[in-house]
Order: C-alpha cells, then structure tokens, then sequence
C-alpha cells in the first residue's frame, strides 16, 4: 500500500465520520457500552446487570476496550471515538485489500472503497443493520476482519483467513459465522466452479 492510499483511507475515515455522525450509547450501543463501564469500575450498575451482562459475557469486545482504556488511560469517551474511528479506517482498508483483488485498475479501487465509505449507514438488506453503526459495538470491528478474510481467501492464504475469523468470533460469535459460511462458498466455488460445463 502506497502512502497516497494511506492518506485516501484517512481522509475517507475523517469524511464518514463526518458524513454519518458519531452517536455512542444508542441502539444496542446500551447493551454493548455498560459491560465496558462495568469493568472498568465494578461498583456501577448493583440491580439488574444481567441485562447487558447477558450478552456481553459472550464477546471479548468490552474487555478489549476497557483494557484500551487502562493502557492508554484516556477517558471512555474518548476511547469509544478513537476505537470508532479505528473501526471505521479498518473496514475501509479492509475493503481496499478485497478491491484490489476484483478491479484491475487503482482508480476503480478508489471508487469502490469510496462508494462503501458514502453508505456506511446503509441498510443491509433482509437485516434492521446498517454496514457500519454510527457508534462502537462489536460488528463495526467484525465487519472488517470479514472483508479482510474473504480476501485473505481470494490470495489462498487460508491460515490467515481462519486467524482472522477467529478472532471475529471472539468479538461476535454470530457476525462470523456469516463470515466464514461466504468463505466456504467461496472455497466451495473455486473448487467445483458449478457454472463451468
């Protein structure tokens, strides 16, 4: 990658977030964001935790931040931008790499990777979720290592591919197994390429 595709990607991260907004703490950003505040400090929430404890007991996704929080001891709030605008540059550099290996030329590579940073909010059909939620939560830092495992499996680097499906699994368990079944039908088309008599 070439240091104007760094600089594209950074300047498209910054126009996304202006573009769709930042709006923590909404949706399921409320089951999501108390399981963080809860590690970080155990006092809070002495009723009724098992409300966002449900789910959040089956992701690593607020132990990573909170530890992100310790490490870099900046306030929460602004850990869940930073983490944000982290998530949102990763999807696109994500889906830089997978252009790369469908269009032949840089310029399409640029269009397409803008394209997907213009509809970040975007509905995904047949689904209530957008591409990319205006707020952290566990999909926004699935969704790239999705992308980047589809293309890691285009390159047959499959220990990569399954590494990073791993990983997504243990940020959200659901969003990789979508993941990982496109990755076998991949697989399952390069193999038997049914199409073909």
């Amino acid at each position: 990658m070439q240091r104007r595709d760094v600089l594209f990607l950074l300047g498209l991260t910054a126009a996304a977030l202006f573009v769709h907004g930042y709006h923590p703490w909404v949706e399921d950003g409320a089951i999501y964001l108390p399981g963080v505040e809860k590690i970080l400090n155990p006092q809070l929430f002495p009723f009724n935790a098992q409300f966002f404890e449900s789910h959040a007991h089956l992701t690593f996704f607020p132990n990573l931040i909170a530890a992100s929080v310790r490490l870099t001891h900046l306030p929460l709030l602004y850990a869940l931008v930073f983490w944000h605008l982290i998530s949102i540059f990763l999807l696109l550099f994500a889906c830089w790499e997978l252009a790369q290996r469908v269009f032949s030329e840089r310029i399409a590579c640029y269009a397409g990777v803008g394209l997907v940073g213009a509809l970040l909010t975007l509905p995904v059909a047949g689904t209530a979720l957008y591409i990319m939620d205006q707020y952290l939560n566990p999909r926004n830092l699935t969704a790239f290592v999705g992308v980047l495992a589809i293309a890691k499996v285009l390159d047959r680097k499959y220990i990569t591919a399954l590494l990073l499906l791993l990983f997504s699994a243990a940020i959200h368990p659901l969003m990789s197994v979508f993941a990982f079944s496109f990755c076998m039908l991949l697989l399952y088309v390069e193999k038997f390429q049914p199409w073909e008599p």
